[in-house]
């Protein structure tokens, strides 16, 4: 008779295993065609005829398009820059003196696509930048998670400094193990290192 009920539990706790796995399998169908639906928006935010009804201008004075309603869903900042009575709401055009057109397209892009390729032109320290300041923690995330590779003596600091700067979570914990783990190799040169960066503009 114990085994029996034994059976039945087990059966019970399998038929439910198997509910909830088919229930994640339809949130991620669901996902993946949301996904693929942004990602299929053409003309997209790389595409020199893009046109949304708002534009970032970067530093180097080019303009990058985007909608509101993207941008806004993604980032709290910019939400409340056309919230309330700002340049930005009756302008319709956000400047960004500290940060490259292709830094903000890149930015821009990943609104709309969930997705990130880190170049010479806009790199992963550079797009942190913007991310922190339009407030996009994923954005933001990904950028500490590529700051983690590669990391070194020499990098160290400046890494460091850039995580305390840009509220980099994921950054900060991986240098602070880093300079752990390697304290007898970091140590010597770290404070000399630190004053280097301490006034760091993330240039």
């Amino acid at each position: 008779m114990y085994y029996g009920n034994h059976t039945y539990i087990e059966k019970e706790i399998l038929e439910n295993e198997v509910k909830r796995r088919k229930g994640l399998e339809e949130k991620v169908h669901l996902l993946e065609g949301k996904v693929r639906f942004l990602r299929a928006y053409e003309p997209g935010p790389l595409s020199a005829e893009f046109q949304g009804d708002i534009s970032f201008v970067g530093s180097d004075q080019k303009r990058v398009c985007a909608h509101l309603f993207i941008m806004a869903a993604k980032s709290t900042v910019i939400q409340r820059m056309f919230q309330n009575d700002m340049r930005e709401k009756r302008s319709r055009i956000i400047t960004v003196d500290d940060a490259s057109s292709p830094v903000v397209r890149s930015m821009v892009n990943f609104c709309y696509t969930a997705d990130i390729h880190f170049t010479e032109e806009a790199s992963a320290e550079q797009v942190l930048k913007v991310a922190h300041k339009y407030d996009i923690k994923a954005l933001r995330d990904l950028c500490g998670e590529e700051l983690c590779k590669g990391l070194n003596t020499d990098n160290l600091c400046k890494r460091l400094v850039l995580a305390r700067m840009y509220d980099s979570n994921k950054l900060g914990d991986f240098t602070a193990k880093y300079f752990k783990d390697n304290f007898n190799e970091v140590y010597p040169s770290f404070v000399e290192r630190l004053c280097k960066y301490l006034p760091l503009d993330a240039e």
